[in-house]
């Protein structure tokens, strides 16, 4: 029988999953340097670790993650806390916000970003940044280095002592999701991003600048709303669906989505694919593009899939990866933004309003880490659309599986079928 942590060396390890990335070396520049030693001064955790609190017991129902499962409260008010109390203190202590340089500045993301992206959420070949691989032993995960160490703990490292210490099985990383059939090689040939910020670091959320051009996004807007001159690759629209993906939240969605053929959206497959380093497209849910109207919305909810079915028993496991990206410009005053209720470093809720061609990446579990927990921390919404706005919000959106997915809308679409469009895409830009 494996070996099982006791209750403080569980405790300990939670508590390094938010950490990690601090402990060990920077890579970078001389800015990427400055900026570290801020994140390194504001993160709470090395404050908390000292400290020996009384453990709280977690519900049996909670299906594992970062949090508690809420309670449900009986009330019909609609606010940021009427379905989803506020987070327990304990984990609320886990949050590390961003520093100004790494969310206004756009640029390269520092290395501490990438070991993130790696050891939690399971991308090592995040935007073609390879890591060096090594191997560490549990008590040096455990015995928090300083920043000058330039050690570094691997993906496979980390997840085979954690599956060690808890018995639990080792999960495929995302990196490497795909197979051969979908393997399209093609796919290295885009440029990596290069305009990146960083709006929170734990949990991790990722702006990208000049993810799509403003043709690309005219593009996605013109092809939901026009009729196609093939019936079959039409997408699939639906209007004002109630989203029940996550039982728990019970969030109402006021809007119409499209569900698009993977063949049918090379641009954005191929990009996706790009930025979080992956060999193929299999993993990907179907392709949407949303439109909110005026005074149209998305209530709070998670996108992390229901805690009380297990990952194991979900076609495809649980989803590991968001991306949106905004197809259409708004204001402050037009609404329509993004917002995440816990997320900030001075206790109001982040906020990322739509700018046409910028995308949002962030995690609602860590595919890095066993069974993949969810992410009860990523709580978000979509704000309504002011009555005064001057345009609708229009986003396309993508939610990555741990695993192979098999598509269901609209009738006959899969993977294999986007091959050609996306090598013709990646070659010579042509669509």
């Amino acid at each position: 029988m494996l070996p099982t942590l006791n209750t403080m060396a569980l405790k300990v390890l939670v508590l390094c999953l938010a950490s990690i990335g601090l402990s060990h070396g920077f890579l970078g520049t001389q800015r990427h340097n400055q900026i570290v030693k801020r994140i390194a001064n504001s993160n709470p955790l090395h404050a908390k670790a000292a400290k020996k609190k009384k453990k709280k017991t977690s519900d049996a129902s909670s299906g594992g993650g970062f949090g508690r499962a809420p309670d449900m409260q009986k009330t019909k008010e609609v606010n940021a806390f009427s379905v989803f109390p506020a987070l327990e203190e304990e984990v609320a202590g886990t949050l590390v916000p961003s520093v100004s340089e790494l969310i206004n500045e756009p640029g390269e993301l520092p290395g501490e970003i990438y070991d993130r992206l790696d050891q939690i959420y399971g991308f090592p070949n995040f935007n073609s940044f390879t890591p060096k691989e090594t191997t560490t032993s549990f008590a040096d995960l455990i015995s928090a280095p300083t920043a000058n160490d330039n050690s570094k703990i691997s993906n496979g490292d980390f997840a085979s002592l954690l599956a060690t210490a808890t018995g639990e099985t080792i999960p495929t990383s995302a990196g490497e999701g795909g197979g051969e059939d979908s393997t399209i090689d093609s796919i290295s040939k885009i440029e990596p991003f290069a305009k990146m910020r960083v709006l929170h670091i734990d949990p991790l959320v990722i702006a990208v600048d000049n993810f799509f051009t403003d043709d690309e996004c005219d593009r996605y807007i013109a092809i939901s709303t026009a009729p196609s001159k093939n019936e079959k690759d039409s997408p699939f629209q639906t209007n004002s669906k109630t989203v029940g993906k996550d039982a728990l939240a019970k969030a109402q969605r006021t809007s119409t989505t499209w569900f698009h053929h993977f063949k049918s959206v090379p641009e954005l497959m191929a990009k996706a694919s790009r930025l979080l380093g992956l060999k193929g497209i299999s993993q990907w849910e179907e392709p949407q593009t949303v439109r909110y109207r005026r005074q149209e919305k998305f209530t709070w909810h998670l996108d992390a899939l229901s805690p009380s079915e297990p990952a194991s028993e979900i076609p495809g496991g649980q989803r590991i990866a968001t991306l949106l990206v905004y197809l259409s410009e708004l204001n402050k005053e037009d609404g329509g933004a993004t917002i995440f209720r816990d997320l900030s470093a001075d206790g109001t809720m982040l906020k990322v309003q739509p700018q046409k061609g910028s995308a949002l990446l962030f995690f609602p579990a860590a595919g890095g880490i066993p069974n993949a927990p969810f992410d009860i921390r990523t709580l978000h919404c979509g704000e309504a659309v002011s009555q005064a706005a001057m345009q609708d919000k229009w986003i396309s959106q993508l939610w990555l599986r741990e695993g192979t997915y098999t598509p269901t809308a609209p009738a006959g679409n899969n993977h294999a079928d986007a091959t050609e469009p996306i090598i013709q895409y990646c070659t010579d830009g042509q669509i």
